[in-house]
């Protein structure tokens, strides 16, 4: 198992799979609340193929800590720069899923030259504040397990029975955050890189017509409008993901 120390010690997790010299890297990012003993399993073996595969936890999840007392957009940037800095990145791929494509946006921002493609599927970029809210609602641990006990056992399995209720107490904070102080359209503007943005025909958080304005607004944006794919990345199948990566992602 592999760490990195941020500088409040915080033990930040990551996995590297495939060439281990040579070849261009991709960053996998997983999406909130999510953790990447779970999500983009079943790419990493024909990805590794090509790329040398790097996938990290974010800060309170997975196996990764948090001596923060909170989920901070800028601080788990922080993190993915203090992984690739360790691991003398210089240049990456990133495909994000979920949050993982906001995260990926502002480290392209942050680190333009970072940062050579990206991927974002099914990444929320437009929070209304009553979207917003009614997300944060939901985020509750004890109506979580009360009403949807197997989700909170997989939520302790991936992130610890002592810790969960508090990481999802942080993610309701966290999108009230993104929805108050979150990327601008004018902030992604600037960004540079090609950026395809991804979303399934019938994802239940992200509208078309979101992905679509998103898209447009990003100066090397694209769309890919995937049809029967819903919100969660179980939805999101090989085919014909795999072979849109590979071809993007170069």
């Amino acid at each position: 198992m592999a760490y990195w120390k941020a500088e409040d010690d915080s033990q930040i997790y990551y996995e590297i799979y495939g060439q281990s010299t040579g070849g261009a890297s991709l960053l996998l990012l997983p999406g909130l609340l999510g953790s990447i003993s779970i999500q983009w399993r079943n790419f990493i073996e024909p990805l590794a193929k090509d790329y040398r595969l790097l996938l990290v936890d974010y800060r309170g999840h997975g196996r990764s800590e948090n001596n923060d007392t909170g989920l901070l957009p800028d601080n788990m940037v922080q993190d993915l720069l203090g992984v690739l800095d360790h691991l003398s990145i210089e240049s990456i791929h990133v495909a994000g899923y979920n949050l993982g494509g906001y995260l990926g946006l502002m480290l392209h921002l942050y680190d333009p030259h970072r940062v050579q493609t990206l991927l974002m599927h099914a990444t929320k970029f437009y929070w209304m504040q009553s979207i917003a809210d009614r997300m944060s609602k939901k985020l509750n641990p004890d109506i979580i397990g009360d009403k949807a006990p197997t989700y909170a056992d997989q939520l302790a399995l991936q992130h610890g029975a002592a810790r969960w209720r508090s990481l999802v107490r942080q993610a309701a904070d966290l999108i009230n955050y993104l929805s108050l102080g979150g990327l601008s359209e004018s902030s992604a503007s600037k960004a540079q890189c090609p950026i395809l943005v991804s979303v399934g025909d019938r994802d239940e958080l992200v509208p078309i017509r979101e992905a679509h304005r998103l898209s447009r607004e990003l100066p090397t944006g694209s769309l890919l409008v995937l049809p029967g794919v819903h919100h969660p990345i179980q939805s999101l199948g090989l085919i014909p993901m795999l072979q849109v990566m590979q071809s993007f992602h170069k």
